[in-house]
C-alpha cells in the first residue's frame, strides 16, 4: 500500500509538471523575485570589485580581499571523510521537516592565508561559501548523533578548508579582542572568537579514530618554517560588510556573479511576461473555471 502511494504521489508531480497553467503561475510569481535576486547579486559584484585588493602585509582594518594558501599549525578531523582539514562544515540541504538550520556544525582550528608576505588569521564561522563539497551522504547517519530530533535530514554535504588548499577571502579585518594566553598546553579553550585549541582537537580526533592513543598528540604537523601567532593583533571575520571564503580566484568569482545577475535581471521580466501572456491571452478562461 505504501509503494502504492509513493507511485500515486509520483504521477501526480509528473501530471502536475507537464500542465502549462502550473508554469505560467510560476513564472508570475518566481519573475519578479529573479529580478529582485538580480540586482542582489549585481550589488554583490560591485562590492568585491570595490572592495581593496591587498596583500596580507598591507591589509588595513575594515572590508579586505585576499587571496594565498591555507596554513595553520594543526589540524582537526571532518566527520564525514575523516580528513584532516583546518576547517569543517555541515550543511543540509534539504529538510521538509525543518527541523535542522543550514549551518548544522562546524570547527575550526586556527586558520591562517599565507599569501608570500605575511600571515592572516581568518576566522570563517558565519562566511558565505563557495567551494565544492569534500564530501556527501544520503542522511546525517551516525556523524550527527547529538543533533538529531526524530527522522534525519535526506542529504547533506560537508565543506572543508584544507591545508595547502588556495583560498581567497573577501571578509572584515577587526581587532583581535580575545586575546588570551593559554594556561598550558593541555588547555581546551577556545582559541580567540572560537578556533579549537590542540588539545581539544587531539580529543576530537580520538572520538573520531579509538584507536589512538589519547595520551599523546596527533594530527597533521605545522610547517616548521612558519612562526603561528595564536593571538594576533587582527582577524580577519565576518563584520558589517559581506565576508566570502571561495576556491575560486577573485576573477572567476566577479565573471560568475556577473553572469548570474544578468540571467536574473533578462531572466526574470522575459518569465514573468510570458507567465502574463499565458494567463491572460493564451488561457483567458481559466480565472472563470477557478472560480466556478
Amino acid at each position: 500500500m505504501h509503494a502504492t502511494a509513493i507511485a500515486g504521489d509520483g504521477n501526480s508531480l509528473a501530471w502536475l509538471l507537464s500542465q502549462p497553467l502550473f508554469w505560467a503561475v510560476l513564472s508570475v510569481i518566481g519573475g519578479p523575485f529573479l529580478f529582485f535576486m538580480g540586482f542582489r547579486t549585481l550589488y554583490r559584484k560591485r562590492q568585491i570589485m570595490n572592495i581593496p585588493r591587498s596583500t596580507v602585509r598591507s591589509a588595513a582594518i575594515g572590508l579586505v580581499e585576499v587571496t594565498g594558501k591555507a596554513v595553520g599549525p594543526y589540524t582537526v578531523v571532518s566527520p564525514l571523510s575523516k580528513a584532516e582539514c583546518l576547517y569543517y562544515r555541515l550543511v543540509v540541504v534539504q529538510d521538509p521537516e525543518k527541523k535542522f538550520s543550514n549551518k548544522v556544525r562546524e570547527a575550526c582550528a586556527p586558520l591562517y592565508i599565507d599569501d608570500g608576505t605575511g600571515l592572516l588569521m581568518v576566522y570563517p564561522a558565519n562566511s558565505e561559501l563557495q567551494m565544492s563539497a569534500s564530501h556527501q551522504l544520503g542522511s546525517l547517519g551516525q556523524a550527527m548523533d547529538g543533533y538529531r530530533y526524530g527522522n534525519d535530514p535526506e542529504f547533506v554535504q560537508e565543506f572543508s578548508v584544507k591545508p595547502g588548499d588556495q583560498v581567497f577571502v573577501m571578509g572584515t579585518l577587526t581587532e583581535n579582542r580575545w586575546i588570551r594566553k593559554p594556561e598550558n598546553n593541555n588547555d581546551v579553550s577556545r582559541i580567540g572568537p572560537g578556533f579549537v585549541s590542540q588539545a581539544e582537537a587531539d580529543l576530537l580526533r580520538c572520538s573520531e579514530f579509538e584507536f589512538l592513543d589519547s595520551t599523546r598528540p596527533s594530527g597533521e604537523a605545522a610547517d616548521d618554517s612558519i612562526a603561528f601567532d595564536l593571538q594576533p593583533p587582527a582577524i580577519l571575520m565576518k563584520g558589517n560588510g559581506p565576508f566570502l571564503i571561495s576556491s575560486q580566484s577573485p576573477r572567476d568569482v566577479v565573471t560568475q556573479l556577473g553572469r548570474k545577475s544578468m540571467l536574473c535581471i533578462w531572466g526574470g521580466p522575459i518569465a514573468t511576461i510570458w507567465g502574463l501572456w499565458e494567463l491572460l491571452i493564451v488561457r483567458p478562461g481559466w480565472i472563470d473555471s477557478t472560480l466556478r
